[in-house]
C-alpha cells in the first residue's frame, strides 16, 4: 500500500510539473515544438522564377484533344527464346526465378529487368515465367 501511494504521488507530481511547472519558467523536459504560420506567405513548394515560353513554344506543348492517335500492334507470344527458366523458389509472398541466358544467369522476381525484357508475371504452382519484351512476350517453363 505504501509503494501504491509513492507511486502516485510521483505521478501527480509529475502532471502538476508539466502543467503548471512549465509555464512558469522551468526548463521543460520536452522538446520545444515549432509551428509554422503561414497566413500572409508564399507556398514554399511553388516556383519563384517561372519560365516564359514564346507562343511557338506554348503552341507545342500544347496537344489538341482527339489529334493523337496511337496504333497499338498486338504482341507475338512465344514460348522460343534466348532465355532458360533453371529454377523456381518461393516463400512467404515472393516466388523468385533463376533465368539463365547467354549474357549469364539472372535470379529476378516480377518486376525486375533482363535486358530488354520485363518479368511480367511468376506463376510457381503451373512453373511458368512470362517475360515482356517491346515486340514479344516470351512464356518460359521449367523443363521436366
Amino acid at each position: 500500500m505504501k509503494k501504491y501511494r509513492l507511486f502516485l504521488l510521483a505521478v501527480y507530481g509529475i502532471a502538476f510539473f508539466l502543467t503548471f511547472g512549465l509555464s512558469k519558467g522551468f526548463p521543460s523536459l520536452l522538446p520545444p515544438v515549432f509551428i509554422y504560420d503561414s497566413e500572409g506567405r508564399r507556398d514554399p513548394f511553388v516556383p519563384v522564377i517561372e519560365k516564359k515560353l514564346s507562343p511557338e513554344e506554348d503552341m507545342e506543348t500544347q496537344i489538341p484533344q482527339g489529334t493523337l492517335e496511337v496504333e497499338a500492334k498486338p504482341k507475338e507470344v512465344t514460348r522460343s527464346s534466348e532465355f532458360t527458366l533453371v529454377s523456381l523458389a518461393w516463400g512467404g509472398e515472393e516466388t523468385l526465378a533463376l533465368i539463365q541466358g547467354r549474357a549469364g544467369a539472372w535470379i529476378v522476381k516480377e518486376g525486375d529487368l533482363i535486358g530488354e525484357f520485363l518479368v511480367l508475371e511468376i506463376k510457381a504452382d503451373q512453373g511458368e515465367v512470362t517475360l515482356e519484351g517491346v515486340e514479344k512476350i516470351v512464356k518460359l517453363r521449367i523443363r521436366e
